[in-house]
């Protein structure tokens, strides 16, 4: 018996990357309104639990796993999305 895995696709998963960075950076404004290129240190003052954090709830809700190692080069939302995208597709270069 085959299992049909469902593989979210790219907008499906920058759009739950957004609301998890939000949520755990807690930020006022929406989702949808965080620029992709708003770095995480600089603009939100995040520090690395919180990114560890984003990648824990990352790996749990979308069920795509993100070595804490490559934590310090997730630096922006679109460098992250692109990166769990990735992983997601199975073409990423770790």
């Amino acid at each position: 018996m085959s299992r049909n895995v469902v593989t979210p696709s790219s907008d499906e998963i920058l759009s739950r990357v957004r609301v998890i960075v939000a949520e755990e950076l807690e930020l006022e404004e929406s989702p949808g309104d965080i620029d992709p290129a708003a770095r995480f240190v600089e603009d939100f003052d995040a520090d690395s639990l919180a990114l560890i954090q984003i990648l824990a709830r990352i790996d749990k809700e979308l069920t795509i796993s993100v070595p804490v190692e490559e934590a310090e080069n997730l630096i922006d939302l679109r460098t992250l999305a692109d990166h769990v995208i990735a992983r997601a597709a199975g073409t990423d270069h770790a």
